[in-house]
């Protein structure tokens, strides 16, 4: 119901109109049943006082002296009774000897019926001993059915009245009269039962018609909803129909115009995007050939630089391969980009061991990692990480994350872990260096984005080389994503389903992740203020657009540490030196995250 408004506004009427409802019926039904009784009393009271006089009239002129005259007389006037009120619903006659008479001369009690005997209890008689001569005194009461009018053994509702009669000799008499209110309780049964029906069509003529008239009223707005899932879905002609001059047409008219704004913007954007990056792969493919010819020069320069002479130019001739090497592979980088946004990747599918892998990246990093002073402790588990993969771009999303830890690590130690799952290889490469704070980790797979441009960069980089990172992770089916504190580190945990789909397709991941991004020797605070990413669910998504991880991935991990987790594998750690040409960088810097 949470899901559907016309539901609830139907349910809401629903419900309104049967509380209504069922208190006009309550006041209906009780309106005409009052109305009815006391319409009967009153004509019940009127037949009993015509009764009583004129059997009053009758023993007032009778001559009897003998109780067995007096008797026989009453009887008959019993009988008389009960026959001329049979016409207004009488049903019994008693006759009762007055408590307060004291006349030596008595006669039995009388009645039509033995049941009458009970339906003269001691209030009606109390009653009748209080009220005024030649008034009549009355109580409701329920008539049996051995003298009702319907039969059966149930009962129906009836009016006991009660008065004096002057009994010739025998003095005082009370006189009881029963009536039957049976004809009248079905009047008020087939009455009630008639607003009930009534109710009842009543309100659902109201259910239909709400339901009616608020389906008409938000065919517009789902119109409108659906046309905005159509517009959000790509669909940027989408326009809804206007009809009519009220609220819901401005409301049509509003969402067209918006819709005509942003397909006009999109649309400038997305020229603005093929210009940009045509502009990108024209020049990328444009500068290969020249620099091919000064790669070949530059390496002919320094091939030769221990026959120059002049130092000024031999030096030169070293910085010129090295800004050649630099440049050639921004330039790949570009290109590669290029590709990837135009969609022209296709994966080279093999079966590979993740450890291998990591094996070949660190080897040829080696140099690098005794020129920073680093040491990298391995942890490759004992089970075969083997998983189908691209092994060129698994290796190079590898080789980023390790130098970006090298860059970043300030000479301390650099933990690789591998994990495996049923389903999935997992990666994990964190160092002790400077850290990220929270908003270099929003950023850190942004294209171009560098924590800090003045920091100097003793492997250069060229700022893609995370983004191209996070895109090659995303061709398998996998993620990447990233944890930071200041002054204590960042992990980079990268995924990859163990099973591609066909022709290279992407891979699933289900189940929880091997590694969690957030490393087990984390300090507490870091945990419990930045929040962490559960170990049961994946990492949130990533825009490949913007490279932007989603928000559940940039979130950190707030998990107590437990030392006891690290572990040092069986591998020899890479033990470093100095920094390369002497050089260390720089301290208390606040973060990292360039990409390589």
């Amino acid at each position: 119901m949470r899901r559907s408004l016309i539901l609830r506004v139907t349910v809401a009427a629903l419900v309104a109109g049967a509380v209504l409802i069922t208190v006009l019926l309550g006041v209906v039904t009780v309106t005409i049943r009052e109305s009815v009784f006391s319409d009967k009393r009153d004509a019940v009271l009127a037949d009993a006082m015509e009764r009583v006089r004129t059997a009053q009239a009758v023993l007032d002129a009778a001559t009897v002296t003998s109780p067995d005259e007096v008797a026989f007389l009453a009887q008959t006037q019993v009988t008389s009774i009960r026959g001329s009120s049979a016409g207004a619903g009488g049903v019994g006659v008693a006759l009762r000897r007055s408590g307060s008479e004291s006349s030596s001369v008595a006669i039995n009690d009388l009645s039509t019926d033995s049941a009458m005997d009970a339906l003269v209890t001691h209030d009606i008689t109390q009653a009748v001993e209080d009220a005024p001569a030649g008034t009549l005194a009355w109580r409701p009461t329920q008539v049996p059915a051995s003298i009702g009018t319907q039969g059966g053994s149930g009962q129906e509702p009836g009016v006991l009245v009660g008065t004096r009669l002057s009994l010739p000799v025998a003095g005082q008499y009370d006189v009881y009269v029963l009536y039957t209110l049976a004809p009248e309780q079905r009047l008020v049964t087939v009455a009630s039962r008639a607003v009930i029906t009534a109710g009842v069509g009543f309100a659902l003529m109201t259910v239909l018609g709400v339901w009616t008239v608020t389906a008409r009223v938000l065919r517009p707005v789902r119109q409108t909803s659906l046309a905005a899932q159509r517009l959000a879905s790509g669909t940027l002609s989408e326009r809804i129909e206007v009809r009519g001059e009220d609220e819901l047409a401005g409301l049509a008219t509003s969402f067209n115009t918006m819709a005509a704004s942003l397909q006009a913007q999109i649309e400038r954007y997305a020229a603005l995007s093929t210009v940009q990056r045509l502009f990108v792969s024209d020049v990328s493919h444009e500068l290969r050939t020249p620099l091919t010819t000064i790669r070949m020069a530059s390496d002919q320069l320094y091939a030769a630089r221990t026959e120059i002479e002049d130092p000024l130019a031999r030096r030169s001739a070293e910085l010129l391969n090295d800004q050649v090497d630099r440049f050639q592979t921004m330039l790949t980088d570009l290109l590669e980009i290029s590709r990837i946004d135009s969609g022209r990747v296709e994966l080279r599918v093999s079966q590979e061991d993740l450890r291998e892998v990591v094996r070949r990246v660190l080897s040829a990093v080696e140099v690098h990692v005794t020129a920073s002073g680093a040491q990298v402790h391995l942890d490759l588990g004992d089970q075969p990480a083997t998983a189908q993969m691209d092994v060129t771009r698994v290796e190079r999303i590898v080789r980023n994350l390790v130098t970006n830890a090298i860059e970043h690590a300030e000479g301390s130690v650099i933990d690789v872990t591998v994990a495996t799952s049923s389903n999935a290889v997992a990666l994990r490469v964190r160092d002790h260096g400077v850290g990220m704070s929270p908003d270099v980790v929003a950023k850190v797979f942004d294209r171009f984005y560098r924590a800090e441009p003045s920091r100097r960069r003793t492997l250069g980089g060229t700022g893609l080389g995370l983004s191209i990172a996070l895109e090659d992770a995303h061709l398998h089916g996998g993620t990447l994503t990233a944890w930071g504190w200041p002054a204590d580190g960042s992990s980079f945990l990268l995924v990859l389903p163990r099973v591609l789909g066909e022709d290279g397709t992407p891979g699933t991941l289900t189940g929880a992740p091997p590694l969690e991004v957030v490393p087990p020797d984390a300090p507490a605070v870091a945990r419990t203020s930045a929040g962490h990413t559960s170990a049961g669910q994946w990492p949130g998504p990533v825009s490949r657009r913007t490279g932007q991880p989603g928000k559940s991935a940039r979130r950190l991990n707030s998990t107590l540490p437990d030392p006891a987790v690290r572990r040092r594998g069986p591998l020899q750690p890479l033990d470093g030196g100095a920094g390369q040409d002497g050089a260390r960088p720089q301290e208390g810097r606040p973060g990292q995250g360039e990409g390589q």
